[in-house]
């Protein structure tokens, strides 16, 4: 909290971005040997924009999904928030800090989680890296015990506790490291595709690792994966990047909504039926002898079931909103 000239008192933000840029530049060259020679006296920079202009706050105890396709600027955002990059344009705060500064009471207060890359030490065992987190962060022992009970039962990592690395599957790795990552309590969390690479298994116990932390309302959580079953189980607000610029920020909620399309009804008939008959309903989307799979208007939807319950035989029906995939699809192609 903060208080103002004016007596006020106001909430600061877990993080505040706004107006981020991060250039990066290269010199390009022209094909074939003429090319290489050609260099050696005028070289071409090119410039290009990874993020441009990006603004958004999040509130302490926030969960969010930040997604967008392969070099939207997902990556590079998570590393100037956590001070690794150096923004272009722009400022950020991070619990009131600057984050290039790399403050210790900043670095302290947060963590980065990589799912394309392993931060554990290969030939430790994970009680062994654990300890060297304790010191490294200066873990008081007291509350070092309490989180590492609470977080070795969330990660059900118990019997693995003293294996090499090397001889833990990746899926059991990743629970280690959420762990590791964990220990200090950070209060603001990074995650960057954490679930890559895993097995459906692995890949659920990760999302129940992350959703629980994110229930205890104490950690701000941003989330960065092409998975969408990671942002739909985890996340209560999507933000989506497109060639480097915020195109969607909004709930779960109001994303299914976006973009006009409609929702998907499954019937499954009781008895004869035919084509011509329900092609009215919808768009059908898939057809077999006893099953259609239709797209249908929102706004259309009660009237398409009372239309196919006073006209057919129906076993089962079942209403779903569009797959989240097609949706953020759509987003992508009409930024």
């Amino acid at each position: 909290m903060l208080l103002s000239d004016r007596g006020i008192i106001e909430i600061m933000k877990a993080i505040s971005v706004k107006n981020l840029s991060k250039k990066y530049w290269f010199y390009e060259k022209e094909e074939g040997i003429a090319g290489s020679i050609k260099s050696f006296f005028k070289k071409n920079k090119t410039t290009v924009d990874a993020v441009r202009e990006i603004s958004f706050d999040m509130d302490y105890g926030e969960v969010v999904g930040f997604i967008g396709p392969n070099g939207a600027g997902k990556t590079t955002t998570l590393k100037m928030l956590s001070g690794i990059l150096h923004p272009t344009e722009g400022h950020i705060e991070v619990m009131g800090c600057v984050p290039s500064r790399r403050e210790k009471a900043f670095l302290k207060a947060i963590t980065l989680i990589s799912g394309q890359k392993n931060q554990l030490f290969w030939d430790l065992p994970a009680h062994d890296y654990f300890t060297f987190c304790k010191v490294m962060y200066e873990i008081p022992d007291d509350v070092y015990q309490k989180n590492l009970k609470n977080l070795v039962e969330l990660a059900e990592i118990g019997d693995i506790l003293k294996v090499p690395q090397r001889k833990l599957s990746f899926g059991q790795r990743k629970r280690c490291e959420l762990a590791a990552a964990l220990l200090h309590d950070p209060k603001v969390i990074f995650l960057d595709e954490p679930t890559n690479a895993l097995d459906l298994i692995n890949a659920r116990k990760v999302r129940e690792f992350v959703r629980e932390k994110g229930r205890e309302g104490r950690y701000t959580i941003i989330l960065t994966s092409h998975n969408m079953s990671d942002i739909e189980q985890v996340c209560d607000r999507v933000i989506v990047i497109n060639f480097g610029k915020v195109v969607f920020d909004g709930s779960i909620g109001d994303l299914h909504r976006k973009g006009g399309i409609g929702k998907q009804i499954r019937v499954i008939f009781n008895g004869p039926w035919k084509n011509d008959h329900v092609q009215k309903i919808g768009r059908i989307i898939n057809i077999s002898e006893q099953e259609i799979l239709f797209e249908v208007d929102p706004i259309g939807v009660a009237s398409a079931v009372s239309y196919l319950f006073a006209n057919f035989s129906i076993k089962d029906i079942v209403i779903n909103d569009p797959p989240l995939e097609k949706i953020i699809e759509s987003i992508y192609l009409n930024r």
